[in-house]
C-alpha cells in the first residue's frame, strides 16, 4: 500500500514526473519478446531518470539544469522507440510528459489511409477514443486522474500502429492499387 496519499494538485514539474513515471510502469508492463523487452526496460529506466531530474526541480531556482537533464533523458527514450518500432510507442510519445510544462497538444498520430472501409472504421473509432482520453487527460492536474487516463492514451496510440501496419499491408495489396487506364490514342481514333 502507498504510504503517502496521491495529490490533488500538482505542479507543472510534479505532473512532467508523475506522466514518465506511469509511461515507465507501461513500458515495464508490456508483453513482448526478449529484445523487445530489454528495449522496454532501457526506456523505462530513461524515463525514470527524466521524474528524477523533474522531481529535483524547486520553483524559485535560478538553474534549469534539472530541465536539461530530463530533456537528455527524454531524448534518450525517443531513440530507443524509434529504434524499437516493436515497442509499440509512437516516436513522439514523451509528448506526454512534456505537455505540462509546455501546454502543446498532445501527440495524434499522423491519418493512416485505408483503402479498406473496415480499417477505415476502426482507425475513425480509435481516434474518436483517444481524442475523448486526451481531453479527460488534459484536465487532469491529480495523480488519479493522470493514473488513469494516460494508461489508455498509450493503449490506444499502440493499437493505432499496430492497425497503421495492418493499413500498410492492405493498401499495398494489388487489389486496392488505383487502376490506370490509357489514355486514347488520338491518331488512331481518328482513323477510324
Amino acid at each position: 500500500m502507498n504510504a503517502v496519499a496521491p495529490r490533488n494538485t500538482l505542479t507543472p514539474a510534479e505532473a512532467a514526473a508523475l506522466r514518465a513515471r506511469i509511461i515507465a510502469h507501461v513500458a515495464r508492463d508490456r508483453f513482448a519478446p526478449p529484445a523487445t523487452i530489454t528495449a522496454l526496460r532501457f526506456i523505462a529506466s530513461h524515463l525514470d531518470r527524466a521524474a528524477e531530474a523533474f522531481e529535483r526541480y524547486t520553483p524559485g531556482s535560478t538553474t534549469n539544469a534539472c530541465f536539461t537533464d530530463a530533456a537528455q533523458a527524454l531524448s534518450d527514450a525517443r531513440e530507443i522507440a524509434r529504434l524499437h518500432p516493436d515497442t509499440r510507442f509512437p516516436a513522439n510519445f514523451t509528448d506526454y510528459i512534456d505537455a505540462p510544462l509546455t501546454c502543446a497538444a498532445l501527440p495524434m498520430p499522423a491519418p493512416l489511409n485505408p483503402v479498406s472501409p473496415t480499417l477505415a472504421q476502426q482507425e475513425t473509432d480509435l481516434r474518436h477514443r483517444l481524442t475523448l482520453v486526451h481531453e479527460q487527460l488534459s484536465q487532469a492536474t491529480s495523480e488519479p486522474a493522470t493514473d488513469a487516463w494516460l494508461p489508455s492514451a498509450l493503449a490506444l496510440q499502440r493499437d493505432l500502429m499496430k492497425l497503421a501496419g495492418e493499413v500498410r499491408v492492405d493498401n499495398a495489396r494489388p487489389c486496392n492499387q488505383p487502376t490506370i487506364t490509357p489514355a486514347p490514342d488520338a491518331e488512331g481514333d481518328a482513323a477510324n
